[in-house]
């Protein structure tokens, strides 16, 4: 188990893959790659029609850019004495694709991801809609922390 994913997105599910994680890691000598997807949602008329200045809307990226490289140094830092082996990965894009084209294009042996994120708002026994879509578009280990 040489390298591990741990997907985050600051969630209490997000916050306990962190934690399996660290434990993972420790015994296996593993490398590790927090990740955080972005998501910047607008209505592509706000734009069109005047509604939302350019200006206020890349203000939105920038803010966003920086919670999520706030939310990746934080986890980093809990990984204490073995931070040097944890790097860190911001993107964009839809949650579950982008994790998924990551793997594909990555030397990654396991995924260790929380059942639910930040926006599951459904019924708690569900397994969440983007780690339902990681498992079943990926071809290697999942490890759903719960």
């Amino acid at each position: 188990m040489k390298n591990i994913l741990i997907p985050i997105d600051g969630s209490e599910y997000g916050d306990k893959a962190v934690e399996k994680g660290k434990e993972i890691a420790k015994a296996f000598g593993s490398n590790v790659v927090l990740m955080n997807i972005m998501t910047v949602n607008f209505p592509v008329y706000a734009q069109e029609y005047g509604q939302a200045p350019i200006e206020d809307i890349n203000q939105v990226y920038e803010d966003a850019r920086k919670i999520s490289e706030e939310l990746l140094l934080s986890a980093k830092k809990s990984f204490g004495d073995m931070a040097d082996k944890v790097s860190t990965v911001s993107l964009q894009g839809d949650v579950a694709n982008t994790i998924v084209d990551y793997v594909k294009s990555n030397d990654v042996d396991l995924v260790i991801m929380g059942s639910h994120g930040l926006g599951a708002v459904m019924n708690r026994l569900l397994t969440g809609s983007v780690t339902t879509r990681v498992l079943h578009h990926i071809q290697k280990p999942v490890l759903v922390v719960k």
